[in-house]
């Protein structure tokens, strides 16, 4: 294998499996990512052959749809982000497919399963939507560590995949909480106000 690839940008080496089906590239993102994704999988699944699976099933996935997958910034938001759908979709396996919510597997997503009026539909979207609009304006380096703490990665896993210390990670999330709280908070109170008044 090429070791100049152990120094190429996570995105460097994307794009060249995507444009170019270059396997040794891959071979090295699938070196950089596997380990924190099984132990990701296997916190949330605690099934060493599940993680397993999730895992070699989302770089089979990858290489597979290499050609029509879109990556434009950040490679390890991307899989941990599809990592945990995976997670998520397991779950749902292990427990029967009940209607629990998804919230109770994974307390960071909004809704999944929901028996709400429309009106609280709406309302949820509305919040979703500016959640997103607003994560898209918070400086990259804070955005990069606050995805990766809502896919379920420690603090001292966040910092060992960035090469940060821990403090810089809390530093990086609370920025964010506190930005997107004071965004949101008034878009809550204003729907919640005019829903009480209809």
């Amino acid at each position: 294998m090429n070791n100049s690839y152990s120094q190429w940008e996570d995105l460097d080496l994307w794009n060249e499996v995507k444009d170019h089906s270059n396997k040794e590239a891959f071979t090295q993102l699938h070196n950089r990512f596997a380990a924190p994704l099984f132990r990701l999988a296997y916190r949330k699944t605690a099934d060493v052959a599940v993680a397993e699976d999730l895992v070699q099933d989302l770089f089979v996935t990858l290489w597979m749809h290499r050609d029509r997958i879109i990556i434009k910034k950040d490679v390890n938001i991307y899989l941990f982000g599809a990592l945990k759908n995976r997670i998520i979709s397991q779950l749902r396996k292990m427990m029967g497919n009940t209607a629990h919510s998804l919230s109770e597997i994974n307390p960071d997503l909004l809704i999944s399963y929901s028996n709400n009026t429309v009106e609280e539909s709406i309302f949820v979207n509305e919040i979703q939507e500016q959640y997103e609009f607003q994560l898209k304006h918070i400086p990259e380096k804070s955005r990069v560590v606050f995805e990766l703490s809502r896919s379920g990665l420690t603090h001292k896993e966040i910092a060992e995949l960035l090469g940060i210390v821990e403090k810089t990670v809390e530093f990086h999330i609370s920025k964010c909480l506190k930005i997107l709280k004071n965004n949101l908070i008034y878009l809550i109170i204003l729907i919640a106000g005019l829903s009480a008044i209809s």
